[in-house]
């Protein structure tokens, strides 16, 4: 698991990269993808570390991951909350 705003750097320059190796121009995004979250205190503060859910299976032994709804556009307007 890695903090949340690496996660998310690393989705951003993914989009950059599907940009620059397809000749693309990508004005919106958004995604909703399954996440798993755990809080960690470091350093007299809390992180969360996150990372994509490893597996669909739900059960009794794992909780129904997280969704993480999230909007880039190249206007600088995001997705609603």
């Amino acid at each position: 698991m890695r903090e949340l705003s690496q996660l998310l750097d690393g989705l951003h320059d993914g989009l950059l990269a599907i940009e620059a190796r397809e000749g693309l121009r990508l004005s919106q995004v958004d995604m909703t993808l399954p996440i798993d979250l755990r809080p960690v205190f470091r350093d007299g503060g809390c992180v969360l570390l996150a990372d994509f859910t490893r597996s669909s299976e739900v059960n009794a032994w794992s909780a129904t991951p997280s969704r993480l709804t999230l909007g880039w556009s190249s206007d600088g307007v995001g997705a609603e909350p």
